[in-house]
């Protein structure tokens, strides 16, 4: 049990760094097109831009931790040092898995939700930057264009007109937007225009859209999604990330012919089908049992190893028997 808590500890400080890294820099390479304009643009301070990336730092943490413990199990159970005695019990992958869920947990969520809960939300210091880019808009000498910063947005000003909004639409390289007024949810999740165009090119022709009120949803959120409350979303996480470990290590635990790296590749492959439930759930308006999708996806993800594991000794058995060696356990 010693050597099992051990190598589980060291994993999953191993496990969580590399995700964490991974995530970081995800988040970085989404914010990174928001500071990073052109000439004409000016200098951001890290003042405006530190609200921006504090959530992606918090849901980095979350993200790193609810995947990281499949991984964990997967080499802590696996290996000769731990197999030289025997394999491991079922209540020593259970304490491995508490202990880990307990370790990486608490400091994760303590920190995402500091980072998180400070100042205003992603959405609301959004709609700060729209309304002061659009006074300063109608403030100018016109035809006047200010650029809304971080936001990639512009409000353009013309004599005798009202300010509109302009800016590309995410679904092509050509597509761009016009509006009059612009409502952005708190976690960037979701978006209302108000007196909407949208304008996409074709080959042969130029095809525009009007809409008087316009809203786009599904979108991924901008760190963590503010319908989940922070109570509901620690259990969520800490029951999803521990039950996925627990039945990557015993099914680890039970094949003693199994290698490290495959015992690491098989946490990882779970893993992969947590962060897609998690992403599905993201972009979602969950209510009740939808919740549910994440821990399904992640014991879905250890059933379809499981099998694969069979199969792979079911082939190694007809091999061995082939061969007329007795095949490993």
């Amino acid at each position: 049990m010693t050597i099992v808590a051990r190598r589980s500890g060291i994993a999953g400080l191993a496990a969580f760094a590399f995700a964490l890294a991974l995530f970081f820099a995800i988040g970085g390479l989404r914010l990174w097109p928001r500071i990073a304009g052109g000439a004409d643009q000016p200098h951001l301070p890290l003042s405006l831009i530190w609200p921006f990336a504090r959530p992606l730092l918090a849901a980095g943490l979350e993200l790193a931790f609810l995947v990281s413990l499949p991984v964990a199990l997967g080499l802590a159970v696996s290996g000769k040092a731990v197999r030289a005695q025997r394999a491991p019990s079922w209540k020593t992958t259970a304490l491995a898995t508490v202990l880990l869920v307990i370790g990486l947990g608490a400091p994760s969520f303590g920190v995402s939700s500091w980072l998180d809960s400070r100042g205003s939300s992603p959405g609301q210091l959004a709609t700060e930057l729209v309304a002061s880019a659009r006074e300063s808009c109608t403030e100018s000498a016109p035809p006047a264009e200010v650029t809304v910063p971080l936001l990639n947005f512009a409000w353009v000003c013309e004599a005798g007109q009202a300010p509109r909004l302009r800016g590309r639409a995410p679904i092509g390289k050509q597509a761009s937007f016009q509006a009059g007024a612009i409502a952005l949810g708190d976690d960037l999740k979701r978006i209302a225009l108000s007196g909407f165009t949208l304008a996409f090119p074709l080959s042969t022709l130029h095809i525009q859209v009007r809409a008087k009120q316009a809203t786009l949803s599904g979108l991924p959120p901008w760190g963590r999604s503010r319908r989940m409350p922070i109570a509901w979303r620690v259990f969520l996480f800490a029951l999803s990330a521990g039950l996925s470990a627990y039945a990557v290590g015993r099914l680890v635990a039970q094949r003693a012919w199994l290698p490290m790296w495959a015992g690491a590749l098989l946490g990882a492959c779970v893993s992969v089908c947590l962060w897609r439930g998690f992403s599905w759930l993201e972009r979602q308006e969950p209510h009740g049992a939808a919740y549910l999708v994440l821990p399904a996806a992640g014991l879905a993800g250890a059933a379809v190893c499981g099998l694969l594991l069979v199969l792979v000794q079911f082939l190694r058995s007809r091999r061995s028997r082939a061969s007329g060696t007795p095949a490993a356990p």
